[in-house]
């Protein structure tokens, strides 16, 4: 017997909105100290009724990680699509990714926090995110060797460079919330991390 359209929407719309009001209540108590009490009490729904769209707090986690991975991803996306000089993209990546940290919270905090890597489908997570930045960059890079902006005989190499330095540059403001004198300072920071590649 084939399914109601209309109940399966309303299934979806139902497990959407769950997901929604659970992105603010793990950006409250942090995954550790959210219950399923606190997420079935700000829905206004009973624990069953939770349980009926997800099997436990960690799949809800995992909902809610990956639908704020995926604007995440389409933010970074739109804002380079937006730019043509390579030199420009690598400063808007790091620029829009600076400005989104506070926004995908619960990204984030699977990406960095440590603590959360028991969690299995967080270190996959984790292990998509590092190939997607790497290729990312490496595309980058080569649309600048092509143009002749940049001189770089191992894009791998220069790729993971270039991460690792962002990625200490988003740590700095992650535990500081300092993105606005981050921001201020971006073209100094920016000439010392592609000192040596930019012809």
């Amino acid at each position: 017997m084939a399914k109601d359209p209309n109940e399966t929407e309303k299934k979806t719309q139902n497990r959407n909105a769950i997901i929604k009001i659970a992105t603010q209540v793990f950006n409250k108590y942090g995954f550790d100290k959210t219950k399923m009490d606190h997420i079935a009490k700000a829905t206004g729904k009973g624990k069953a009724s939770i349980y009926y769209y997800f099997k436990s707090k960690e799949q809800i986690f995992q909902s809610v990680v990956l639908t704020e991975a995926v604007a995440f991803r389409h933010t970074i996306i739109d804002a380079l699509a937006a730019t043509e000089n390579p030199v420009n993209k690598i400063k808007v990546y790091v620029l829009t990714r600076m400005n989104i940290i506070k926004i995908y919270t619960n990204f984030q905090n699977a990406l960095k926090n440590t603590k959360l890597r028991h969690i299995d489908f967080v270190e996959r997570l984790n292990r998509v995110y590092d190939r997607e930045e790497i290729r990312l960059f490496k595309d980058i890079l080569e649309e600048g060797v092509n143009k002749k902006l940049f001189n770089v005989q191992d894009l791998d190499l220069a790729a993971m460079a270039l991460i690792m330095a962002v990625k200490g540059i988003e740590d700095y403001v992650f535990r500081t919330k300092d993105a606005e004198e981050f921001t201020s300072r971006i073209d100094q920071l920016l000439n010392l991390i592609l000192h040596g590649i930019i012809i």
